[in-house]
């Protein structure tokens, strides 16, 4: 399950929580950060165990089930290997390309079974649904759409694509939620502004969310060489009241969509300045939250857990003031940039 949703259904009231769920402890803030070495993910080289091996055996069956249309839509889970496949042109190594394919749709099958415990069966139908989800959603044209005029597309395509890039151009002119630095592992941090929300257009403040969580994916693909799999999320709830909470319904989407979707693609969550009624809630939902998903979330609500949360887990230069004292991420959100002229698998400075 993915517990980013908590930052979506906090609800209540702008009151701060006084008391905290954190299990992290504090040491001295490194000063800069260093990009991780760069190696491939679940498949590197290294002895493998029995399990893993038989882990692989099964996602080699997972892939091996799909028709090729599946395999092409599950390989472009990965950013890096969707810009390979649509900037495709002879005579480039097709051999490459096959591998490269079968390579990244490996990797999203492993994603799906290690998150049911090699229940294959399982893994195996809501890997299928994830596919057909990315393609119903249509992820690529999401993550393709402010390159459209370095693609070859027909004419329906590109108008899909301007339209794409119109709602997101209105929509994240607040910040509401962008990707902002990088942790000390290479993990992209998607930071949410709860009190930054600028409405809740039943389909667009879901694809916003989605855009932005298949960016942080992606600039965490291309800092972590592949290693790492997963992003960190911290939301700052600073200034938040009861208008900005999102409607339940839409919560709720967006918490199915991500536990269906997106197996093990969020390492930590960390809430800041959370509301009171909050612990109410909290207690409530914890006991249908599993163990695992549990220990992802952190909540802050005083400087000194600030610190020792925040200087283990990111350098000063990548983060935010509000993060870390003397935090370097103090520049104003530009929209313009970040959807324009960054590529799409780059962090905002």
């Amino acid at each position: 399950s993915s517990s980013i949703t908590l930052l979506l259904i906090l609800s209540s009231s702008s009151d701060n929580i006084s008391s905290t769920d954190s299990n992290m402890t504090g040491q001295a803030a490194v000063d800069t950060y260093r990009s991780p070495t760069k190696r491939r993910g679940f498949f590197s080289s290294g002895k493998a165990s029995k399990a893993d091996t038989e882990y692989k055996i099964l996602c080699k069956q997972m892939v091996d089930s799909l028709t090729d249309d599946e395999r092409e839509h599950a390989a472009r889970s990965s950013y890096k290997y969707l810009w390979k496949s649509v900037t495709f042109k002879e005579p480039m190594d097709v051999k490459e390309l096959n591998e490269a394919r079968e390579y990244y749709a490996m990797e999203m099958a492993m994603r799906h079974l290690s998150s049911k415990k090699g229940n294959y069966e399982v893994a195996l139908q809501k890997f299928k649904s994830a596919i057909q989800f990315r393609k119903e959603a249509d992820l690529d044209g999401l993550r393709l759409c402010f390159k459209a005029d370095e693609l070859d597309l027909d004419e329906e395509t590109r108008q899909r694509y301007a339209m794409y890039r119109e709602k997101l151009e209105d929509r994240m002119t607040t910040g509401r939620v962008y990707v902002c630095g990088y942790d000390k592992c290479g993990r992209a941090i998607y930071t949410i502004y709860a009190a930054r929300t600028k409405d809740f257009d039943p389909d667009w403040f879901l694809k916003e969310s989605l855009y932005n969580f298949e960016r942080a994916l992606a600039c965490t693909e291309r800092e972590s060489g592949g290693v790492e799999q997963a992003i960190t999320v911290i939301g700052n709830y600073t200034g938040f009241q009861k208008h900005h909470a999102a409607p339940m319904s839409i919560s709720h989407e967006f918490m199915n969509c991500l536990r269906q979707n997106y197996p093990g693609r969020v390492k930590r969550v960390y809430l800041l300045n959370t509301p009171t009624s909050f612990l109410f809630f909290w207690a409530i939902l914890k006991p249908f939250i599993g163990t695992d998903t549990r220990k992802k979330i952190t909540f802050i609500s005083n400087d000194r857990q600030r610190e020792a949360a925040f200087s283990e887990l990111i350098s000063v230069d990548q983060a935010a003031p509000w993060m870390l004292e003397g935090g370097h991420k103090k520049r104003e959100f530009d929209s313009e940039e970040y959807l324009q002229r960054l590529p799409f698998d780059e962090a905002f400075d």
